[in-house]
């Protein structure tokens, strides 16, 4: 390969590199999704967890009751996550992403918890 190949290679890289770590910067915003989409596709959160720590922003929804919550979860260590109140134990299997999926049937605020470390990961609002 000649010289002026492989810069433009190294140009190509850089570029795709940067917009990836923008895109990783952006904030999410949390919405309350409207309650018929048909068959629309949506998409889910997703959360990180390493060693125990939440390494993304914390999960917050907010849902009519009835309605189920979907997020998606990525653990480095086997763990279950637990939400008081809404008696929901989801197992999290080590180096595996989870889709989660909790049905709102209790108003109130709830939080969601890991089970080994203790740490609170976010919370979910059920109105009426």
């Amino acid at each position: 390969m000649n010289k002026r190949a492989l810069v433009y290679l190294g140009l190509a890289s850089a570029t795709l590199a940067g917009a990836y770590l923008y895109v990783q910067s952006l904030p999410t915003e949390n919405t309350l999704a409207p309650a018929a989409q048909g068959d629309a596709a949506q998409a889910l959160e997703s959360l990180s967890i390493v060693d125990g720590s939440l390494t993304t922003g914390s999960y917050s929804a907010t849902v009519r009751q009835g309605q189920r919550i979907q997020f998606l979860v990525h653990s480095n260590q086997t763990d279950s996550l637990i939400v008081e109140g809404l008696d929901a134990r989801v197992p999290l299997p080590g180096n595996q992403t989870t889709l989660v999926s909790i049905a709102a049937n209790a108003p109130g605020t709830h939080a969601i918890e890991l089970d080994v470390s203790g740490t609170t990961i976010g919370s979910i609002e059920v109105t009426p």
